[in-house]
């Protein structure tokens, strides 16, 4: 008969305690959690909840307030800025940052309304290509664009299917 031999925990290496540890941490945290929770219980906030949410749902417009869309046509022409508002815009002047991604080129112009109603602006540089446009108005809010200085006019603020500006 052979004698086999015995097995110790030295043999079988720590694979028994990574085995049955993780369970075992969970469970524990499982009972720290539930501990914590009967300990602090907030209760409820408002006995009548669900009455108050109604009279939220009522008070709230049945109809979606009407979203105002704001568009703008920029233009360059030489070394001056066009604005186009294709809604009536408030203010006198529109203060617009142009900045040229790939030279750091970085221009803060103030546009003043013409007798047409656009807004018109010289800026320094006559580098081409593309541009970002910031506008800065609290009454008009329009977003940040790229916008391509060649002589067609680019679109700010909405998006453009027509081959128009293409």
């Amino acid at each position: 008969m052979k004698n086999r031999p015995s097995s110790s925990r030295a043999e079988t290496g720590p694979w028994p305690y990574l085995l049955f540890g993780g369970p075992l941490i969970v469970v524990v945290a499982s009972l720290a959690t539930a501990w914590i929770a009967y300990r602090s219980d907030d209760g409820v906030v408002a006995s009548d909840y669900y009455k108050r949410g109604l009279l939220v749902n009522r008070l709230l417009p049945k109809e979606p307030l009407p979203v105002r869309r704001f568009a703008a046509a920029i233009s360059f022409e030489g070394d001056s800025v066009r604005v186009h508002p294709e809604d009536g815009a408030a203010d006198d002047t529109l203060r617009v940052t142009l900045t040229h991604p790939a030279s750091a080129t970085r221009e803060d112009v103030t546009l003043a309304r013409d007798a047409a109603g656009d807004y018109v602006g010289s800026m320094t540089s006559h580098r081409l290509g593309r541009w970002a446009v910031a506008f800065d108005s609290p009454t008009w809010p329009l977003p940040t664009t790229l916008v391509e200085r060649t002589a067609r006019p680019g679109v700010a603020g909405r998006a453009e299917t027509s081959s128009a500006i293409r």
